[in-house]
């Protein structure tokens, strides 16, 4: 339930952790899909004790069945996905995120890299994500170090997604970082089809 709380948030008002509370107590329980839990109990402690249970989680199932309820509820088409990535910046030395494993998990490099927010003073993470053409409805994401290349991302991308829609035979739409000759060999030996973009700077 916290974690709905938090997406409600996210999706809503983007209040931080601390003002969680205050932002729930605006709404009737039901809204927030609570079933008699007050909304002022949904502290930054309570919250991250909910995130951290995620951490935790096998994600990536967790993910898949999301995908499959929402492809089959609402019938969406996925003969085109469109990916795209961007940079999550913070601020602060976040010495800890060093991409060492943690609690048995693997974590990742909150690093200085190329920032597309134009701030490379400051870390980030990569963001990846993609979405159905069909309603632009998120079907697979992923982060991945702060300094790692957009063009090296798109193989385990697109090898996610076939296994995802159990088939190589879906559009897969992606900007120039797409457009080496490693990522489309890959993906046209192995019976997909993509549309990019070629750089200016194409030599190959």
């Amino acid at each position: 339930m916290g974690l709905g709380v938090l997406l409600r948030n996210v999706l809503l008002a983007r209040r931080p952790l601390y003002g969680l509370a205050e932002w729930a107590g605006r709404f009737e329980p039901p809204l927030l899909g609570l079933a008699g839990q007050a909304p002022q109990y949904f502290n930054d402690d309570r919250v991250g004790r909910c995130l951290d249970a995620l951490f935790r989680a096998d994600r990536a199932t967790l993910m898949t069945e999301i995908v499959v309820h929402a492809v089959e509820e609402f019938d969406l088409d996925l003969n085109q996905l469109n990916n795209d990535s961007t940079t999550v910046t913070f601020t602060g030395e976040y010495a800890r995120a060093d991409g060492k494993p943690a609690r048995g998990r693997p974590t990742h490099r909150i690093i200085q890299g190329h920032n597309k927010d134009f701030r490379p003073d400051l870390k980030q993470l990569l963001f990846i994500l993609t979405t159905t053409a069909d309603g632009a409805v998120p079907i697979f994401s992923h982060v991945d170090h702060g300094n790692t290349s957009d063009d090296t991302t798109h193989i385990r991308t697109w090898e996610s997604l076939r296994k995802l829609t159990g088939t190589a035979d879906f559009r897969y739409v992606a900007d120039c970082k797409l457009c080496t000759v490693q990522n489309l060999s890959y993906i046209a030996t192995h019976g997909g089809r993509f549309v990019t973009v070629i750089p200016a700077t194409w030599r190959e």
